[in-house]
């Protein structure tokens, strides 16, 4: 068996009246259909059994269908390739291929990080920087033939949704990190930008929160796999069916959903992961220069390539350490409990980390034999403190928003109960598409947005040393002292008590603390004895915040998490004079940060100053609607100080906004003077 049971298809493709293309993770491609698709009757044809159809699909980045049986896959390199399943028996599942299937139509998708329709020949290419394009395939025999206006943009600011797929005629789902499902339907002809309820999204009210796959399969009819809501999860293999009666029309006629939105168990076995046919991860988050880092994989492909990459060049663009070198492929097992206990794998191969490598985030980048690529990221740390500056990779926070295998310390299910998540799983810091490298059409405030300041400190002539989490919780002592300052980043939100005391003993002897993010220092967590997983909550289940017990991350950032301004952005507006200003143009009453990657410069999830602390400044202030994060600088015993940005979105300004990279400019060059 070439798969997981626990992991089994990478994608699930709807094709129209119940019908699901599933590519298994070892490319076998199979006909499923739920005949009770119209109505959510668990009855299925060919006696429920998928029929085998294809193989070798993993090789796709992504695959859409429309009703007909066109199916459209996209390669890793930007090529669209066209097949057509004609079904000859609706019951079994029986049918044949179209001569020209397999054939190149188009090229160049690999600009777009996220795909979606099929329905109507029409595909949805959305870019980096979340702006949709419209294409419509009109040969429909195999051959390149495109409606004129294929290529048009049609909209903007789709970044904000953490899921896209469409229903025909134009109808898009899309939901909002946190947020219900909603509606939202194209209305142009030939790539005109023409949208229903003049492009207002309509709230479903159903669906929100995590997921882990859902498709829409016509007329209404969306599927999705349920995760599990055992403690501790186990599988999340049942299908479950919802309809929306009038799926075309809820602008005129309101939200139908049938059984009340309550979803109906149709299927299971549908347990699924897009990374399965080819992942890893390292032994440890975090290596010494001058050791040894093993690395685990699991590949359904017979061979593959690794490359050693580090990520934060002034460039932008990853510098090759290691050349490619090729390596016999092994499929690998989940172990039991690997949710807490880590996947099991065994090691694949190890990267021998130089001395003379210089300290930062690297990541050993997988490669398919079709050019698809997985991403491995690490830390390598310095042998010993080399820099003036450190910066502290918040790995637990991209732990506890690490979606892979459909769970993170977020998800349902686990109430009353503390939650151990591993940190030997792959997809650290990597959105759901399992990116970084470049803008991934999400929002993001994980590991892309962290690479965006070690960018932009590389090109501004600033080295530093990189450590991760569990480093400051295990040697912090031993090696933060010898820092004049302590970067912390986007969203360091998760410390433990030794992480924290060590931050705050480091600050009482002079140090300067430069943070870039927001909601950080925020919750208590623990490791388990090795350090390879997080101890997220107290035992009873509820969150273990450090304010809750006299603790204020203010005592140490000088602001706080402020909840009610979540997912709002916004510049910023001067509000004093101050220092870091120097250069940048800025006057009390002037504005920055209106672009960002994700959205505006202020925002997302942001803090406000709540200790009024002797001698602070409050530099600027967001204007978000109700408050806006609060950038601060506040003088610190013994020539210590401290800079707060005070947003999950300020790091992401800084490709966009000049003002903004002057500011830290002068913050950093102060914080090593």
């Amino acid at each position: 068996m070439a798969y997981d049971p626990q992991q089994r298809f990478l994608q699930l493709v709807p094709g129209g009246n119940g019908i699901i293309y599933a590519i298994q993770a070892d490319g076998n491609l199979y006909w499923y259909r739920n005949t009770g698709w119209s109505t959510g009757t668990s009855s299925w044809a060919n006696s429920g059994t998928g029929r085998l159809i294809g193989n070798k699909w993993q090789q796709f980045r992504y695959v859409l269908a429309a009703a007909d049986g066109q199916i459209f896959a996209f390669q890793p390199n930007g090529d669209l390739i066209w097949y057509r399943y004609i079904l000859s028996n609706s019951s079994t599942g029986a049918g044949s291929w179209h001569s020209a299937s397999g054939s190149k139509i188009s090229h160049g998708w690999n600009r777009f990080p996220r795909l979606l329709g099929g329905w109507n020949n029409v595909l949805y290419g959305v870019d980096g920087s979340g702006n949709m394009f419209w294409y419509r395939y009109t040969a429909n025999n195999g051959s390149s033939g495109w409606a004129s206006n294929s290529g048009a943009q049609i909209g903007r600011g789709w970044k904000s949704f953490n899921y896209l797929f469409a229903d025909p005629n134009g109808v898009i789902f899309a939901s909002k990190q946190g947020g219900a499902l909603n509606w939202y339907r194209y209305l142009g002809t030939n790539g005109s930008s023409v949208w229903a309820n003049s492009g207002r999204g309509i709230d479903l009210r159903i669906l929100g929160g995590y997921q882990k796959q859902i498709l829409s399969n016509g007329s209404g009819t969306v599927y999705r796999v349920r995760l599990s809501a055992a403690n501790p999860p186990g599988a999340d293999t049942e299908l479950l069916w919802y309809r929306l009666l009038n799926s075309e029309t809820i602008n005129t006629s309101g939200v139908q959903w049938v059984n009340n939105g309550e979803g109906v168990r149709v299927g299971s076995g549908f347990t699924n992961q897009g990374s399965a046919a080819l992942q890893g991860y390292p032994g440890s988050v975090s290596t010494p220069q001058n050791s040894s880092l093993s690395i685990h994989v699991s590949t359904t492909f017979s061979s593959y390539t690794s490359a050693t990459l580090r990520l934060a060049p002034a460039s932008g663009d990853p510098i090759q350490v290691t050349a490619p070198v090729s390596r016999s492929g092994q499929f690998q097992f989940l172990q039991s409990g690997y949710r807490s206990a880590g996947c099991g794998w065994n090691p694949s191969f190890s990267v021998s980390v130089a001395s003379n490598w210089t300290s930062g985030i690297y990541a050993s980048q997988l490669r398919s034999p079709f050019g698809g690529t997985q991403n491995v990221p690490f830390v390598v740390r310095p042998s010993s403190p080399q820099r003036d500056i450190a910066v502290l990779v918040p790995t637990n926070t991209y732990n506890a928003y690490n979606f892979w295998g459909g769970h993170d310390q977020y998800t349902g299910g686990q109430e009353g109960t503390q939650r151990t998540i591993t940190l030997q799983r792959p997809g650290m810091g990597l959105d759901r598409n399992q990116n970084f490298l470049s803008a991934t059409g999400h929002l993001d405030h994980l590991l892309y947005s962290d690479l965006l300041l070690t960018r932009w400190m590389t090109s501004a002539g600033f080295s530093f040393d990189c450590y991760a989490d569990n480093d400051l919780d295990a040697t912090g002592d031993q090696w933060l002292p010898s820092y004049k300052a302590l970067v912390l980043t986007t969203h360091p939100e998760y410390f433990t008590e030794t992480m924290r005391q060590n931050v705050v003993d480091f600050q009482n002897a002079g140090g300067r603390i430069i943070y870039t993010g927001g909601n950080g220092i925020y919750e208590r967590v623990e490791y388990n004895g090795d350090r390879s997983a997080v101890i997220f909550r107290r035992p009873d289940g509820t969150r273990d915040l450090f304010r809750e017990d006299g603790q204020p991350e203010s005592e140490i950032l000088e602001v706080s998490f402020y909840s009610p301004s979540y997912m709002t952005f916004a510049p910023y507006e001067v509000q004093n004079n101050h220092a870091f200003l120097a250069g940048t143009g800025l006057s009390v009453g002037s504005t920055f940060g209106s672009v960002a990657y994700n959205g505006s410069a202020s925002g997302w999830e942001l803090d406000i100053d709540a200790a009024s602390s002797p001698g602070a400044v409050l530099i600027a202030q967001g204007l978000n609607p109700g408050a806006g994060a609060d950038m601060m600088y506040v003088p610190k015993p013994n020539g210590g100080w401290v800079f707060s940005a005070s947003s999950l979105s300020f790091n992401g300004g800084l490709p966009f906004d000049a003002a903004m990279r002057r500011i830290m400019l002068n913050a950093f060059t102060a914080a090593v003077a």
